[in-house]
């Protein structure tokens, strides 16, 4: 297994490289809607905002191919027109730039959005500014001064400020720089003012405070939102789409697999939560990785092995629930043909395939991702960049995966025609679709195929859990398209 940071480095140079097939772009309507972007920091726990992710431990990816996202005075997503500038050269240390964002805050305000998120961009410029970040002197950090019509003055500093860098991986939010201009983006977030009934925001100054400037600098100020999207929702299968369930209500519910690894540490018991349920417990120890390996071989259940096929379960995380290290695998569907496509046996288009699922490390954070854990898949094919799997995770941001809750979670994989990349990778948790991608080359030659769906739940590569912790599964569904 990967380490964590190596995955964030893979999936962020990935994210970075490719559009992803969910970005919107770059032009929006007049009446697009704008949302929040869930971005942080971040802190010694916790990978922040980067070059790809505006919320790394969770594995959220900004909304694009390009680094960052923000609205334009054009109300145009990733468009170039500030809502206020400033050139910067020859400053001196410790000069006081400001902004005039009346216009840009009083949007933010109408919008109804949690909190003011602003983007700092060099504008048609070499240069680069740094400012004080809160790290470095909070009596210099960022501040916002806000005059009401009740003729009030409100003057806040920044709740949040990080700086995007291209050529790090890193998140930068613990720096004590804050820097803006050609190569870097400044991120900052103040808290809503506090307005009575009928109270209206009448000017707003945004004041940043020169640390150290290099060269002249035209620097931008954008609102940090993205266009909001209609999310793709699964709907029921049909009773003709049914291959095979199992709802684990027969003592005797073994006999409809094909195998089960001896090692395996999984019981039939009361479903948590649903008191006519059964479930299959599963748990994990710190003595060794593997928790459940259950195989169900397709031919077992049909003449032929698909080329696509949807594999729905209901997950539940215990409360002891707490990954580590890198995370693992989760269940999923695969062609590996015992030659390929796990355990470093790499994918070369002939030999095997496979997109189990993937969790990473629970985060915990004073945020709403406190005690949730990302998911994904973990896919061998041949374009993946290395001899292991790669892991691509799913949008947690509208559901973040926590203990004491059922998900449904619905994994679906279409093969690609032969030698071509067109391959889908799909992703639903309780029917909103949270990933999914179209360009994959899963395979060369028509004798792979879906051979099986494997429950594989496994700590690590190498690592071991820390503590034991437990989840359960139920419902199990194959269905065709």
């Amino acid at each position: 297994m990967l380490s964590q940071n190596w995955i964030i480095k893979f999936a962020s140079l990935l994210a970075f490289c490719l559009l992803p097939l969910s970005a919107v772009s770059a032009s929006s309507s007049p009446d697009q809607k704008f949302v929040a972007v869930d971005w942080q920091e971040g802190d010694k726990k916790n990978e922040g905002a980067s070059r790809s992710f505006s919320y790394a431990a969770a594995y959220i990816s900004w909304p694009g191919e390009q680094m960052g996202a923000w609205v334009d005075a054009n109300m145009e997503f990733m468009g170039e027109q500030p809502f206020a500038r400033q050139q910067i050269s020859h400053a001196r240390k410790d000069q006081v730039i400001s902004w005039q964002v009346t216009e840009l805050v009083q949007q933010i305000i109408a919008a109804g959005h949690p909190a003011i998120d602003l983007v700092l961009r060099g504008i048609d410029s070499d240069g680069t500014s740094n400012f004080h970040s809160k790290e470095s002197d909070n009596n210099k950090a960022a501040t916002l001064i806000i005059t009401t019509s009740a003729g009030k003055t409100l003057q806040t500093t920044a709740a949040m400020d990080s700086f995007l860098d291209s050529s790090t991986f890193r998140s930068l939010g613990q720096s004590k720089n804050l820097k803006a201009g050609s190569k870097n983006i400044g991120l900052l977030r103040f808290n809503m003012p506090a307005l009575n009934s009928g109270e209206q925001v009448t000017k707003a100054t945004l004041e940043l405070t020169i640390k150290k400037q290099f060269g002249s600098s035209d620097i931008g100020v954008f609102w940090l939102a993205k266009p909001a999207t209609n999310t793709s929702e699964l709907k029921a299968f049909l009773p003709r789409q049914l291959i095979f369930t199992e709802q684990f209500s027969d003592n005797n519910w073994l006999a409809n697999w094909s195998s089960l690894d001896r090692r395996s540490n999984a019981e039939r018991v009361q479903a948590p939560l649903r008191p006519n349920n059964y479930a299959l417990k599963v748990q994990f120890n710190p003595e060794q990785n593997l928790a459940l390996n259950l195989v169900l071989m397709l031919k077992s259940i049909l003449s032929d092995e698909p080329e696509a096929l949807y594999f729905q379960y209901d997950l539940f995380l215990a409360d002891n629930w707490l990954a580590t290290k890198g995370g693992g695998k989760f269940p999923g569907l695969a062609g590996t043909y015992n030659t390929a496509g796990w355990g470093g046996r790499s994918a070369d288009g002939t030999n095997g395939w496979s997109a189990r699922g993937q969790f990473g490390d629970t985060i915990v954070s004073t945020d709403k991702y406190d005690k949730s854990t990302p998911l994904g898949f973990y896919a061998y094919y041949p374009d993946n960049g290395q001899n292991h799997g790669a892991a691509m995770y799913w949008d947690s941001s509208n559901k973040p995966i926590k203990p004491g809750k059922w998900y449904r979670i619905t994994q679906y994989v279409k093969l690609n025609t032969p030698g071509k990349a067109d391959g889908v990778l799909t992703a639903w948790v309780d029917q909103q679709q949270v990933f999914q991608r179209k360009n994959i080359r899963f395979r060369d030659t028509s004798n792979l195929k879906i051979e099986r769906l494997w429950l594989n739940f496994y700590h690590g590569g190498t690592a071991k859990p820390v503590q034991l912790m437990e989840l359960y599964i139920d419902n199990i569904v194959l269905a065709t398209e």
